[in-house]
């Protein structure tokens, strides 16, 4: 495990040398759950994206927790290159979803907290509600 963002105070230059070591130590897939809503040197991060593309790797990054359409609201880092506004074929966002039992209020099986887009969420996975059996039990 590495940990990145201290105190939630992320800043493109730890997020992408954090990408590049890990790459670097043999990392497959990093997960990345932490975000913002600017980025001042998104290229020094875009430039650790394509390095773990050039390796194989793949960037699993949370969705955040803002209740936001990130299709119109600015998240990052994200997989849109700056500079071509291309995406990182190597990146995937996920969103925390929801039994609609849970949080009747939703009316939605996306987690009432969880941001979400149409374009920029690739998967849903379960963010609320989830009952873990103790070690050694079923």
């Amino acid at each position: 495990m590495l940990r990145t963002v201290p105190n939630g105070d992320e800043h493109d230059k730890d997020i992408a040398l954090a990408i590049r070591y890990a790459v670097d130590n043999g990392a497959r897939v990093v997960n990345m759950s932490f975000g913002k809503n600017l980025s001042p040197e998104k290229k020094w991060i875009d430039d650790a994206v394509k390095y773990a593309e050039s390796k194989g790797v793949l960037l699993v990054h949370a969705a955040g927790n803002d209740a936001a359409d990130i299709d119109t609201t600015g998240n990052f880092p994200n997989p849109v290159f700056k500079d071509s506004k291309t995406r990182a074929p190597n990146w995937i966002t996920v969103g925390a979803s929801s039994d609609p039992l849970a949080e009747p209020e939703t009316k939605s099986i996306v987690a009432s907290f969880s941001n979400f887009g149409k374009n920029e969420v690739d998967v849903f996975a379960p963010g609320t509600k989830n009952l873990l059996h103790p070690a050694g039990r079923q």
